[in-house]
């Protein structure tokens, strides 16, 4: 037959007073009262305690429930607690002395007599002589919370006062601790948390990347095994967990920790580092990056100049291509990376080696003739020449006839990663600027992405040319 220790039951032995807590699946918590340290002791280890010689047992705390669960959790004096929560047990302790003096001129202290306003009135006096940060209001009348404080109803007056005395006045009794509502054990025992790590160690840690119902099995043969062995020892057995447990004890593992394990470390390198360790370039033409971009932007095909000398049957045949013809260009850029000014800008329907030659002729040629053609305030990159060129997966970048180019004129060709930015940060950094500066102030703005402008119609709006955009 088992006995039965209640929780907070305080043994003292050898000089040393431990206060009892059962954790729920048979062991007990033993807290040192003098040290504050805790062990974990079994039914049959605390059996062995008692029957030491000199053992004796103390009645538990005759704390009220609010006092004991503060000391439980290690808050013993009103310093501890926070500003808000002392300013809590000075205006309840003010409450409590204006009801101590009602019941000192004989009124029978009910929670009907503590709602009449004429007793309220006399608690507030009283209570305002003892507690001035704020103004004791008798019930909201709108406005702020922080500026007055209200006066709780009579049941609640009752509730405190009651708790404040059977705890001998200690005034820690008078603190809420509504964050403490509810079940905040553990509702799985060490024991399963234990067989649930073993087996996705065995399991789930594999390079075949099993699924989380595999995993699930093998702890249901573990548990199995371990129920057989409690079984004898007289304990109750463990329950299983579900899927979402389980998926969830998986995600405590860590990202990157399980894809090392899965992936691999020379996957994982690749795939989650965080960036690429080159030196930056000094010189200029010394390292370029060249990229693609599809502008967020719809251009149309009339433009200035030769419009009004067509035809009018040239004009009625392009009145019904331009809805084809209206379409988001693409921007291949070149940017030097030492003094992050671009080198060369095409604009194209489609990536293609075409294109991107030409942004390479842009770089090693002289660039004035933009510069007069569309007013620019600045002058532009001088021709240089390339140094080491990086380009991504892009149709029109990596072809044989940019790499035979870039080889062509001395310098050489770099890859990077397919879905990587960090492998050309100065590049998409200046792609996403261009896009929040100047593009999305532009009629015919599509958005960064499929529906982010859903009251806005870009193909309608879309009034700038080719030859204005590229200005």
């Amino acid at each position: 037959m088992n006995y039965i220790i209640p929780a907070g039951q305080r043994i003292k032995t050898a000089g040393n007073t431990r206060t009892v807590y059962p954790n729920g699946d048979g062991s007990y918590r033993a807290e040192h009262v003098e040290t504050g340290s805790v062990e974990i002791l079994s039914y049959k280890e605390l059996l062995g305690l008692l029957k030491l010689p000199g053992t004796s047992t103390i009645d538990r705390l005759t704390d009220s429930p609010a006092a004991a669960r503060i000391r439980q959790g290690g808050l013993h004096y009103r310093q501890q607690l926070s500003e808000e929560l002392q300013d809590q047990i000075d205006l309840r302790k003010a409450i409590i002395a204006g009801v101590d003096y009602l019941v000192e001129t004989g009124l029978k202290v009910t929670a009907a007599a503590l709602n009449k306003n004429s007793n309220r009135r006399i608690i507030r006096e009283v209570a305002g002589q003892l507690y001035k940060v704020r103004p004791i209001n008798l019930a909201p009348r709108g406005g702020s919370t922080r500026l007055v404080a209200f006066m709780p109803h009579g049941r609640t007056i009752l509730k405190y006062r009651q708790r404040y005395i059977e705890s001998g006045h200690d005034e820690m009794a008078l603190v809420d601790q509504a964050w403490l509502r509810g079940n905040r054990s553990s509702r799985i025992l060490t024991k399963m948390r234990e067989l649930m790590t073993e087996a996705i160690e065995q399991i789930h840690l594999d390079l075949k990347k099993p699924n989380v119902s595999a995993v699930l099995r093998q702890l249901r043969t573990l548990t199995a095994e371990e129920n057989a062995k409690r079984k004898l020892n007289g304990l109750k057995p463990l329950k299983p967990v579900t899927h979402k447990t389980m998926a969830d004890h998986i995600k405590m593992i860590g990202s990157t920790a399980l894809a090392i394990a899965r992936d691999g470390e020379r996957a994982v390198a690749n795939n989650r580092s965080r960036g690429i360790t080159d030196t930056r370039a000094l010189m200029i033409g010394e390292f370029i990056e060249i990229d693609e971009c599809k502008l967020s932007l719809i251009t149309v095909a009339k433009k200035k100049g030769w419009w009004e000398r067509l035809s009018s049957k040239d004009q009625a045949a392009l009145e019904e291509i331009e809805e084809i013809i209206r379409t988001r260009l693409w921007l291949v850029l070149a940017l030097d990376v030492a003094t992050r000014m671009p080198l060369a800008w095409v604009l194209t329907c489609n990536p293609s080696k075409e294109a991107t030659l030409e942004a390479l002729r842009m770089v090693t040629r002289d660039k004035t003739r933009e510069k007069v053609m569309y007013g620019c305030e600045c002058d532009p990159m001088p021709p240089v020449g390339i140094g080491s060129l990086k380009g991504d997966n892009g149709y029109g970048i990596r072809n044989a006839a940019v790499k035979a180019a870039t080889l062509g004129i001395g310098g050489q060709s770099h890859d990077a990663r397919t879905y990587h930015g960090v492998d050309k940060p100065f590049l998409e950094r200046m792609f996403g600027s261009l896009e929040s500066i100047l593009i999305n102030l532009i009629h015919g703005y599509t958005g960064r992405k499929a529906g982010a402008l859903p009251g806005y119609d870009p193909i309608k709006n879309g009034v700038l040319s080719c030859e204005e955009l590229y200005g």
